[in-house]
């Protein structure tokens, strides 16, 4: 059998002899030096023992007393096994009944009841207190536990413990290859600067696998991060897979920039830096005194991951679902479990599941609570993407292993049928009675621009639409989006110059007049390719040759729409045969001399006039569109 890891952890009532049972079980003390002084857990401690069959077990020890909840609920959310310790002399007490409420609300999912100091107690104590703890423990968390008594002080029954927890865990090797694989997902809680290494951050790695040399993601600031160093157990490795507690050196990280509560994850871990989420309360704690009115828009306190914070609780009506506003964002994932904890106490107030995270529109709230409102009760199968598929009819197509019925790939989205086919008509109606560019329909209709562009695509191939002018517009024909890098350029620095003209040479050394701020924006290729001789020249009479520009004498080129609309306001309530000064067509066209001149020599090229000494002679007029093309 491949050998595999797991963490499991320890809860319960302060001085219930946690710390003891954890050296009993593992021979390595956990507390640090001022908590054995004052004899309380505050923070997490960790250790670790072999199974004695090849497998490593990770042990967090968590604070008992309620001041500590929130370090306790740290340890809990990557937990395979909880031990919930119970002393044999006191039983069970307040805090143990927190505690176990704590762990379903985590969504821990294996619990072991630990009856410890049995040495202090008979055995017909001991048998009634075993079984009156299982029943508590059914009525208050619906798990039915195995129950083992021992003593740490003496070592009494710690085989039959050891044996327990080997047992609890004996179907992870099934699921363990499958846990690797994903992406790796660790909750930071300690930071310290170590000689030689930097910055390092542990936390238990819960699913996936880190290498000396990966580059991870770091929430929430979601910076990129290298992995410089890794210890497991306090062995150096260069590979480790979940679930493990793990050591992470970081390169180039300063100690400052991570905190407990942080994410290291990969790019692709679908983790979410948020300062909104809506998760759904977990069924059981929806008790009047928790959903009492005077909670709505108050603030409480929230524990994820190894996260603790404030956040203001904004229950929506007729649903269990809740809003959740944070100060700042939270690193989180999709069905990642949570605890609600009444603020400046331990009461747990709900135990919660995130169902989305990130703020939304409120003219799209109900449509986004309805569909939450049909999610399946459990969410570990669930893919988030077909939320956003339903919310707003396309996702990218990478966010599904298998494609879902009734949607049309594009580029690379998944679009919903009916969305597709309502939104095609509203593009194309929208666009004949105003042409618009694409970031203008993006902001129009709500849509993603890579999500519009792709439709605009999907309508020029079937040509019903075309670019013209950075606006888009129906009809078939050339489309503007089909030159090249290049060509698009010239053609934006050509416009650019408006009456002025575009005459090569004259803004640049080089031949090169290209706008700095646009150049600067460019690939080094496409800059060099504009760069080479002759270059330039060889896309203006290209784009000439197109007729997206009209060449002048000099040479000086002309936006074509703009020449065309200079010589339309040149012949407008002229007739076949008058005569055109050159006084009134410079006032007409707003040209110096420099530009009327070669503009009437244009006009004489394509047939609109004839020059008569220093007049012209209107020849033709304009009938359609077509007829104002330059020749």
């Amino acid at each position: 059998m491949t050998p595999y890891r797991a963490v499991i952890g320890l809860a319960g009532h302060v001085d219930h002899g946690k710390t003891l049972l954890i050296k009993a079980l593992t021979g390595i003390t956990t507390a640090r030096a001022h908590e054995q002084a004052i004899g309380m857990t505050q923070d997490l401690g960790f250790a670790h023992f072999d199974d004695g069959q090849g497998n490593t077990i990770g042990v967090i020890d968590v604070p008992g007393h309620e001041r500590y909840i929130r370090n306790m609920v740290a340890g809990l959310w990557s937990l395979d096994l909880v031990l919930l310790v119970i002393a044999a002399d006191e039983g069970w007490m307040p805090m143990t009944g927190d505690h176990l409420r704590l762990l379903k609300a985590m969504g821990v999912p294996r619990l072991l009841v630990c009856i410890n100091k049995c040495d202090l107690v008979s055995p017909d104590e001991l048998l009634l207190l075993e079984e009156s703890l299982l029943e508590r423990v059914m009525d208050e968390s619906g798990m039915v536990p195995d129950i083992v008594s021992v003593s740490a002080k003496t070592g009494a029954n710690m085989t039959a413990l050891h044996a327990a927890i080997v047992r609890q865990l004996a179907d992870l090797p099934a699921s363990h290859a499958a846990r690797e694989q994903g992406s790796p997902r660790l909750y930071v809680d300690r930071v310290f600067t170590a000689n030689g290494t930097g910055t390092v951050l542990t936390g238990t790695l819960q699913q996936g696998s880190l290498k000396v040399g990966d580059k991870l993601r770091l929430y929430p600031a979601d910076r990129e991060v290298q992995v410089r160093s890794l210890q497991a157990y306090h062995q150096s490795v260069e590979e480790i897979g979940a679930v493990c507690r793990v050591a992470v050196g970081l390169k180039k990280v300063p100690h400052k920039e991570v905190a407990r509560g942080h994410c290291l994850t990969s790019a692709a871990g679908q983790c979410e830096a948020a300062t909104h989420l809506i998760v759904r309360l977990n069924g059981e704690s929806l008790s009047a005194k928790a959903l009492r009115p005077s909670l709505h828009n108050k603030e409480v306190e929230v524990a994820l991951g190894s996260w603790h914070g404030r956040a203001r609780f904004v229950p929506i009506k007729d649903s269990r679902l809740a809003r959740l506003i944070f100060a700042s964002p939270i690193p989180c994932f999709f069905g990642q479990p949570l605890a609600i904890i009444r603020h400046g106490s331990s009461e747990l107030l709900h135990g919660a599941r995130i169902v989305w995270c990130g703020d939304i529109h409120p003219a799209r709230r109900k449509a986004l609570h309805a569909l939450l409102g049909e999610l399946p009760d459990e969410l570990v199968r669930y893919n988030p993407a077909t939320l956003q598929l339903g919310l707003n009819g396309y996702v990218l197509a990478s966010r599904f292993d298998q494609q879902p019925e009734q949607v049309t790939p594009l580029g690379d989205w998944l679009l919903d049928n009916h969305w597709l086919a309502q939104s095609r008509d509203q593009l194309l109606a929208t666009l004949k009675s105003e042409p618009l560019s694409a970031a203008e329909l993006a902001t129009r209709f709500g849509i993603a621009l890579p999500v519009i562009q792709a439709l605009l695509q999907q309508l020029k191939s079937e040509q019903l639409v075309r670019l013209h002018h950075d606006k888009w517009q129906p009809g078939s024909g050339e489309s503007e989006d089909d030159l090249g890098e290049e060509a698009q350029l010239v053609l934006k620095v050509v416009r650019d110059q408006g009456k002025e003209g575009y005459e090569p040479g004259k803004l640049g050394p080089g031949g090169v007049e290209l706008d700095p701020f646009i150049i600067r924006k460019l690939p080094a290729a496409l800059q060099q390719g504009l760069l080479q001789k002759g270059a330039l020249q060889k896309q203006l009479r290209n784009l000439a040759r197109l007729k997206y520009l009209v060449q002048l004498d000099g040479p000086i080129y002309y936006d074509a729409e703009l020449y065309n609309q200079m010589v339309a306001a040149v012949l407008a309530g002229q007739q076949v045969g008058d005569l055109i000064d050159m006084s009134s067509l410079k006032e007409i066209t707003g040209l110096s001399r420099k530009y009327a001149i070669p503009f009437c020599l244009r006009m004489e090229m394509d047939g609109w006039v004839r020059r008569e000494e220093n007049e012209r002679r209107v020849l033709r007029l304009p009938q359609t569109q077509d007829e104002m093309e330059p020749a």
